[in-house]
């Protein structure tokens, strides 16, 4: 009797392990493939018949809207002037980006999300830098796009190398005011930069982002997916330290916030199905320095712009032209 509890305990702990690495791999791993992830992906980027929203639950209710929207506002983005550049991250990635030159003392940096691209999350909001005359980075977050990496950086990673980018326009250009602006994984990448000390940052603009990595899997865990975080999301994150170097508990969106250097714009609508909007709101109130925040009724994830366009570059302009004091 002794040795079959033995032998079951063992096995348990063996499916924790392994159930912890799946759920690990299966969000920061890009050459993981679980069966039938393919055709998954397939049905959540194809929009639904319904004329309403997309299939996937998480990007209601506003998916089919903002994917329409996207589409129209694609032709004016691939006709930017673009100019590819490169640097490396402080692990040795080589990590892209794309240069729309404008303005030398207003650059600003723009960060995508989670498995997205610059073509989902800015090719909409390019408008507003476009139409001032920013010069504009938008960079390919590390393992997307066309810069080097296995894992998704999830926000930890991807923060020192919006640092890396930062030293690159420092070295580029004389004393410029550089602005971050992030879109969901991308907005809480540039929130967890807020405390960095980062060279010349004058403001930071965060859409939907989420308050850190341990935040955003429970949520997902418990609300979206009914699944318990207890042991598994722990397990999860024991696999995502030891393998990628990303501690899901090392920064705290409240904290940087609360530390930060520079005025700080948060936006998130207020039926996100995939990032909680509490979490922008705790973030808010956390932060010590000159802040605004636009919340949107009746708006998903990511599609802030496209229902509130006035209110949301108003915001941008307001911090660009040094008025959130």
């Amino acid at each position: 009797m002794k040795w079959f509890l033995i032998i079951l305990l063992i096995l348990v702990i063996a499916v924790l392990l392994a159930a912890g690495y799946v759920v690990f791999a299966g969000v920061l791993d890009t050459q993981f493939k679980m069966p039938g992830s393919r055709k998954k992906k397939e049905e959540e980027e194809k929009p639904a018949d319904d004329g309403i929203d997309g299939p996937n639950d998480l990007m209601r209710p506003t998916a089919r809207k903002l994917y329409a929207f996207r589409k129209e506002c694609l032709g004016d983005f691939e006709k930017l002037p673009l100019e590819d550049v490169w640097t490396s991250s402080f692990d040795s990635l080589k990590l892209h980006g794309r240069l729309l030159k404008g303005d030398p003392k207003e650059i600003v940096i723009c960060v995508h999300g989670y498995r997205s691209s610059v073509e989902e999350d800015f090719v909409d909001r390019a408008k507003i830098y476009a139409d001032r005359g920013s010069t504009v980075l938008f960079v390919d977050d590390r393992s997307h796009g066309k810069s080097e990496g296995r894992y998704i950086g999830f926000s930890e990673l991807d923060r020192f190398d919006v640092k890396s980018w930062v030293d690159w326009i420092n070295e580029h250009y004389e004393d410029p005011r550089i602005y971050l602006h992030g879109v969901s994984m991308g907005g809480a990448t540039v929130v967890h930069c807020a405390d960095m000390h980062l060279k010349n940052l004058a403001g930071i603009i965060a859409d939907c982002p989420f308050d850190s990595i341990r935040g955003i899997t429970r949520a997902l865990m418990k609300e979206s997916y009914k699944i318990p975080y207890f042991p598994v999301g722990y397990i999860a994150g024991f696999w995502s330290k030891l393998i990628a170097g990303i501690d899901f508990d090392r920064s705290q969106g409240e904290v940087c916030a609360a530390h930060s250097d520079v005025p700080m714009v948060f936006i998130h609508g207020k039926t996100d199905n995939f990032v909680p909007w509490e979490m922008s709101e705790k973030m808010y109130e956390a932060c010590t320095k000159p802040k605004r925040i636009l919340y949107v009724d009746k708006c998903g994830h990511g599609a802030a712009y496209m229902l509130a366009k006035e209110e949301y570059t108003d915001l941008v302009n307001e911090l660009l032209d040094g008025k959130i004091q």
